[in-house]
């Protein structure tokens, strides 16, 4: 009995946390291939936007293909992130080149809602994916785009 008052405790508690923290909409999605430089110039050890130092690797051409700014503080070109990597070597590989990567780029809709004013406060958030060399690559960035009434926070 107390194990099934708390399971329906948490089920109606994270329900509720997830209104709170916001609804997420696919607004598009899609794959592109882009050339990578798989160079000690353009990957680097970088902390720059990061909470500690992480893998990166420089991809200019993404600002052709993307709507948000995904270049980090003091980098050279938009950038992307590896969490799997520790090293840029380990993506390089003794093995320099310019490679094409296919990438998938996603673009949502953040809506959270504000019950207390009545409002929904809506964000774009655009998210890059690739694999290199074995190795998971990623950027997020959002920005916020306005509000909208409460009853159209869907």
């Amino acid at each position: 009995m107390k194990i099934n008052i708390l399971l329906t405790l948490a089920i109606v508690f994270s329900g509720s946390l997830s209104f709170a923290q916001g609804n997420e909409v696919l607004i598009s999605e899609r794959n592109v291939e882009l050339n990578v430089d798989i160079s000690s110039t353009k990957l680097k050890w970088s902390q720059a936007d990061y909470s500690s130092p992480m893998v990166k690797v420089l991809v200019p051409d993404l600002a052709d293909v993307t709507i948000l700014n995904h270049r980090n503080t003091g980098e050279g070109a938009p950038c992307m992130a590896s969490y799997q990597a520790m090293s840029p070597e380990d993506v390089i590989q003794n093995n320099p080149s310019v490679e094409v990567v296919p990438m998938t780029i996603t673009l949502n809709k953040l809506l959270t809602p504000d019950s207390a004013n009545g409002i929904c406060h809506v964000s774009l958030k655009e998210s890059i994916v690739g694999k290199i060399r074995g190795f998971r690559f990623e950027h997020h960035e959002s920005m916020g785009v306005g509000t909208r009434h409460i009853d159209d926070c869907r």
